[in-house]
């Protein structure tokens, strides 16, 4: 393939993900990396293939059905740039439910989660301010922004959507990885939670 939009994973003999390239019109334009090896995973793309932006993937915690995951977002120099924070099912990689966008200061920037159709596509993306108040949302198919009465209509599970903390049920009671164990609660106007990231 020299052409077009399309991702290379490079999976290992247990069919766990080590890599992801992402092209954009056959350009090398990101790299995702899965390891427990932040350093060493830092360094060895960074000889590989200097000057691409990229992630590394660290699994957090496994919570019933679900995982957290934090990933450390670098620019093509190496400097570190922010974080996500990603809930997916157990059974998928790469199709997170629930990403929290943190900054480098570590503040909270942005909530999106994501409503996928029966054949696995992404069909609503659910996005929230730092208090976790509904922006906007979109639905892909469509290109549209529908209203959010109409998009929770359409979804499996409404109130997982209606708020950006909201967490899917059987773990609802659990805490968001790296939000300091602190229940998940808006914070006050004007307040973001801290972000524990090392």
């Amino acid at each position: 393939m020299d052409e077009g939009d399309y991702t290379c994973v490079q999976l290992d003999e247990f069919g766990t993900p080590q890599f992801a390239e992402l092209y954009d019109s056959g350009r090398l334009f990101h790299v995702d990396h899965w390891t427990s090896d932040l350093d060493g995973a830092r360094e060895e793309h960074l000889a590989r293939c200097p000057g691409i932006p990229f992630g590394i993937q660290l699994a957090v915690q496994e919570t019933g059905n679900h995982r957290w995951s934090v990933s450390h977002r670098f620019s093509g120099s190496g400097a570190r740039v922010g974080y996500l924070v990603r809930l997916e099912r157990n059974d998928t990689y790469d199709a997170p439910l629930m990403t929290l966008h943190i900054d480098i200061g570590r503040q909270l920037t942005k909530i999106e989660k994501n409503f996928y159709d029966s054949d696995g596509q992404r069909h609503y993306v659910f996005e929230y301010d730092p208090r976790g108040d509904v922006q906007v949302v979109l639905d892909l198919p469509e290109g549209s922004t529908p209203r959010l009465a109409t998009a929770l209509g359409a979804v499996d599970v409404p109130g997982f959507y209606r708020e950006g903390f909201a967490l899917p049920a059987g773990i609802a009671r659990s805490s968001i990885p790296l939000l300091d164990g602190q229940p998940q609660r808006r914070p006050a106007p004007g307040r973001h939670p801290q972000q524990g990231l090392s």
